[in-house]
Protein backbone atom coordinates (compact mmCIF):
# COMPACT_ATOMS: atom_id res chain seq x y z
CA UNK A 1 0.00 0.00 0.00
CA UNK A 2 1.33 3.50 -1.04
CA UNK A 3 1.25 6.79 1.95
CA UNK A 4 -2.00 8.22 0.26
CA UNK A 5 -4.01 4.61 0.95
CA UNK A 6 -2.30 4.13 4.30
CA UNK A 7 -3.82 7.83 5.06
CA UNK A 8 -7.00 6.82 4.03
CA UNK A 9 -7.18 3.37 6.58
CA UNK A 10 -5.61 5.47 9.78
CA UNK A 11 -8.05 8.23 9.27
CA UNK A 12 -11.13 6.01 9.33
CA UNK A 13 -9.81 3.63 11.79
CA UNK A 14 -8.97 6.72 13.54
CA UNK A 15 -12.85 7.70 13.23
CA UNK A 16 -14.20 4.71 14.12
CA UNK A 17 -12.29 4.75 17.61
CA UNK A 18 -13.15 8.23 17.95
CA UNK A 19 -16.65 7.27 17.05
CA UNK A 20 -16.73 4.38 19.74
CA UNK A 21 -15.39 6.19 22.82
CA UNK A 22 -18.11 8.83 22.23
CA UNK A 23 -20.65 6.11 21.74
CA UNK A 24 -19.86 4.63 25.41
CA UNK A 25 -20.48 8.19 26.77
CA UNK A 26 -24.06 8.09 24.81
CA UNK A 27 -22.67 10.94 22.40
CA UNK A 28 -22.23 11.08 18.96
CA UNK A 29 -18.83 11.57 17.39
CA UNK A 30 -19.91 15.28 16.18
CA UNK A 31 -21.11 16.69 19.46
CA UNK A 32 -17.79 14.72 20.85
CA UNK A 33 -15.74 16.82 18.55
CA UNK A 34 -17.74 19.51 19.76
CA UNK A 35 -16.16 19.15 22.94
CA UNK A 36 -13.11 18.43 22.20
CA UNK A 37 -12.99 22.08 20.04
CA UNK A 38 -14.13 24.21 23.15
CA UNK A 39 -11.71 26.23 25.07
CA UNK A 40 -11.89 27.11 28.81
CA UNK A 41 -12.46 30.39 28.24
CA UNK A 42 -14.97 29.44 25.23
CA UNK A 43 -15.68 30.18 21.68
CA UNK A 44 -18.06 32.03 19.39
CA UNK A 45 -20.49 29.60 17.64
CA UNK A 46 -19.04 31.10 14.67
CA UNK A 47 -15.37 30.45 15.86
CA UNK A 48 -16.77 26.85 16.60
CA UNK A 49 -18.20 26.23 13.51
CA UNK A 50 -15.45 27.65 11.13
CA UNK A 51 -12.97 25.10 13.27
CA UNK A 52 -15.06 22.42 12.86
CA UNK A 53 -15.57 23.38 8.71
CA UNK A 54 -18.90 22.74 9.57
CA UNK A 55 -22.13 25.11 8.80
CA UNK A 56 -23.96 26.79 11.89
CA UNK A 57 -27.14 25.10 11.26
CA UNK A 58 -25.46 21.84 11.79
CA UNK A 59 -23.41 22.85 14.83
CA UNK A 60 -26.80 24.25 16.11
CA UNK A 61 -28.16 20.99 15.99
CA UNK A 62 -25.52 19.46 17.91
CA UNK A 63 -25.05 22.48 20.47
CA UNK A 64 -28.86 21.90 21.41
CA UNK A 65 -28.51 18.72 22.42
CA UNK A 66 -25.13 19.00 24.24
CA UNK A 67 -27.04 22.15 26.26
CA UNK A 68 -30.15 19.19 27.03
CA UNK A 69 -27.58 17.48 27.84
CA UNK A 70 -26.27 19.70 30.36
CA UNK A 71 -22.67 19.38 28.83
CA UNK A 72 -21.97 23.06 27.28
CA UNK A 73 -23.32 26.87 28.17
CA UNK A 74 -24.50 28.35 25.49
CA UNK A 75 -24.32 32.45 26.12
CA UNK A 76 -25.15 36.11 24.09
CA UNK A 77 -21.57 37.19 23.22
CA UNK A 78 -21.41 40.74 25.34
CA UNK A 79 -19.81 42.61 22.30
CA UNK A 80 -22.16 41.26 19.62
CA UNK A 81 -26.06 40.09 20.64
CA UNK A 82 -26.35 38.41 17.58
CA UNK A 83 -23.87 35.80 18.32
CA UNK A 84 -23.25 33.54 21.16
CA UNK A 85 -20.43 32.20 22.89
CA UNK A 86 -20.03 28.56 23.68
CA UNK A 87 -19.16 27.27 26.73
CA UNK A 88 -18.21 23.95 28.88
CA UNK A 89 -20.35 23.48 32.22
CA UNK A 90 -18.71 21.28 34.78
CA UNK A 91 -20.45 18.39 33.64
CA UNK A 92 -18.47 19.22 30.11
CA UNK A 93 -15.00 19.14 31.63
CA UNK A 94 -15.92 15.92 32.80
CA UNK A 95 -16.87 14.52 29.56
CA UNK A 96 -14.19 16.58 27.66
CA UNK A 97 -11.54 14.86 30.93
CA UNK A 98 -13.17 11.38 30.45
CA UNK A 99 -13.43 11.29 26.65
CA UNK A 100 -9.33 11.81 26.24
CA UNK A 101 -8.65 9.81 28.53
CA UNK A 102 -10.39 7.08 27.10
CA UNK A 103 -9.02 8.13 23.95
CA UNK A 104 -5.31 8.18 25.13
CA UNK A 105 -5.64 4.82 27.08
CA UNK A 106 -7.08 3.30 23.48
CA UNK A 107 -4.05 4.87 21.55
CA UNK A 108 -1.58 4.15 24.28
CA UNK A 109 -2.33 0.65 23.26
CA UNK A 110 -2.68 0.99 19.78
CA UNK A 111 1.14 2.07 19.76
CA UNK A 112 2.30 -0.37 22.39
CA UNK A 113 3.70 -2.40 19.57
CA UNK A 114 5.96 0.62 18.47
CA UNK A 115 9.46 1.27 19.82
CA UNK A 116 10.43 4.40 20.83
CA UNK A 117 12.68 5.31 17.87
CA UNK A 118 9.11 4.65 15.79
CA UNK A 119 7.08 6.86 17.57
CA UNK A 120 9.81 9.95 17.64
CA UNK A 121 9.74 9.30 13.94
CA UNK A 122 5.99 9.11 14.10
CA UNK A 123 5.67 11.98 16.00
CA UNK A 124 8.02 13.73 13.29
CA UNK A 125 6.10 12.40 10.34
CA UNK A 126 2.50 14.10 11.55
CA UNK A 127 3.91 17.10 12.30
CA UNK A 128 5.19 17.64 9.29
CA UNK A 129 1.95 15.89 7.83
CA UNK A 130 -0.20 18.57 10.12
CA UNK A 131 1.68 21.20 8.66
CA UNK A 132 1.13 21.05 5.52
CA UNK A 133 -2.42 20.61 6.14
CA UNK A 134 -2.27 23.84 7.86
CA UNK A 135 -0.38 24.99 4.69
CA UNK A 136 -2.73 23.84 2.06
CA UNK A 137 -6.07 24.26 3.80
CA UNK A 138 -5.61 28.00 4.42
Amino acid sequence: MNAIEQSKDFCLNYLSCLKKVASQLNVTYSQAICINYIPSRGISQADLAKKLSIDISTLSRNLEHLIYLQLIHKTNSTLDKRSYKISLSDKGKQFYKLFNESMDKRLKIIYSSIDIDEKEQLVDILNKINWQFELYEK
